[in-house]
């Protein structure tokens, strides 16, 4: 039987894949200096489209109710921007967590 956090993180995995799919679109090269500049200005703006994936890695010590374990945290928080119409954008920012305690 599949638990209800199993559940909420295949659904997850499900929509971000889905979003990815709509979202493919034909690949850029940067011809020169111009296109480089312009990338650094969009990976900047968090309204820009282009789908940024960041990780944020916590390892604690002492944690657990007798302080003698330790925590493993990795946040995967992807930024997946959707085209609806032509005036309006949807950004999805969803936070997955990925909890080791031992």
């Amino acid at each position: 039987m599949i638990k209800p956090r199993e559940l909420f993180f295949l659904l997850s995995i499900v929509f971000l894949l889905g979003a990815l799919e709509a979202q493919a679109a034909e690949p850029q090269q940067p011809t020169g200096q111009e296109d480089s500049e312009g990338l650094v200005k969009q990976a900047q703006n968090p309204v820009a489209d282009l789908i940024n994936v960041p990780f944020r890695n916590n390892y604690n010590f002492a944690a657990g109710p007798k302080h003698n374990h330790m925590r493993y945290l990795l946040n995967i928080q992807p930024v997946i921007p959707v085209h609806i119409t032509e005036n309006w954008n949807l950004i999805s920012r969803i936070i997955q967590p990925v909890i080791n305690l031992p």
